[in-house]
């Protein structure tokens, strides 16, 4: 009995420190795109999907993987059910699986991640019924800007949330993707993607990097984000419109529902292109350019010509 004591002891503190919740994530189907699966080596990984899995078809993936084999990952799966749970047999292994659900084929990109998730539920609204019209209207009912504002505080504070308030980070989901793009000289980094799904809206931390001049002059509502086809512009920022050369900034925005005011459901693992329009030409001298954030207008601004 004391040999049990000190087993579980010695367990605890491998997970008090951790948001659990973080490992449960959300992501809508696409097959315009595949969505990442992050696994680990030491558990599993259990998928949901919306409906019953009607094929499964993929390499390196084996029911029993042999030791110091060629296979990639170890799957379990039993026919007619909508789940599957996977694991990596070594580290930095990464390959495809394809899910074929109601007559549609669906791509999953599975890495190897020193921080894999527990539980991914894949939703597309498929089977889903609202049988209270409130119910529906309160899904579609717009975000107040002042819950927007908070929202963007959060993103703001976000890493010192993480430590200090965990409570209030465990409705959020989070990535950081640090993917890199460019503008006319000027370097563009996504840092951290937060989404909080009861207010529909994800917030983005981007560094802007002006390595060799001139100033960057651009428009601090004019973020947004591209996910394959589809733009969503930014609903609030907090960003200066200014890079000096030399110089390097952070910017974050927040980007809720779609522009025709329904949901937009995007998960934190998507591929997102950051959007801004620059402003070129002379500024005039007596032109400031504020270093804080300024309330946008009161109505959402629309993808247009002139976005880079």
């Amino acid at each position: 009995m004391r040999f049990v004591t000190i087993a579980l002891l010695s367990v605890i503190p491998v997970f008090a420190n951790e948001n659990l919740a973080l490992k449960v994530i959300r992501i809508p189907l696409n097959q315009n795109e595949p969505a990442v699966v992050k696994l680990g080596t030491r558990g599993i990984t259990t998928l949901e999907f919306p409906g019953k899995i009607e094929a499964l078809d993929g390499y390196g993936f084996s029911a029993s993987p042999a030791p110091d084999g060629p296979d990639l990952f170890q799957i379990s799966y039993t026919k007619g059910t909508n789940f599957l749970s996977l694991k990596a047999t070594r580290e930095g292994v990464e390959g495809n699986l394809t899910v074929v659900l109601d007559g549609k084929v669906y791509c999953l990109l599975c890495r190897e991640v020193p921080d894999p998730s527990f539980v991914v539920i894949f939703e597309n609204g498929l089977g889903k019924r609202v049988s209270d019209p409130h119910e529906l209207l309160a899904k579609n009912k717009p975000v107040s800007p002042a819950r927007l504002v908070g929202f963007l505080d959060k993103v703001k504070a976000f890493p010192t949330l993480r430590v200090s308030a965990p409570e209030i980070c465990q409705t959020m989901d989070m990535s950081e993707p640090n993917s890199k793009s460019s503008l006319d000289g000027l370097d563009v980094t996504l840092r951290r993607v937060i989404r909080d799904n009861s207010l529909d809206s994800v917030g983005f931390e981007i560094e802007l990097v002006n390595k060799d001049g001139p100033d960057f002059l651009y428009d601090p509502e004019s973020f947004g984000v591209r996910v394959g086809s589809e733009v969503y512009p930014q609903a609030i920022s907090d960003a200066g419109g200014l890079v000096p050369a030399g110089k390097t900034q952070t910017a974050f925005f927040v980007v809720t529902g779609t522009a025709d005011g329904g949901r937009n459901d995007l998960a934190v693992t998507n591929k997102f292109d950051i959007l801004m329009r620059q402003i070129t030409g002379e500024r005039h001298p007596d032109q400031k350019v504020s270093a804080e954030w300024q309330e946008p207008p009161g109505t959402m601004p629309t993808a247009q010509s002139g976005w880079q």
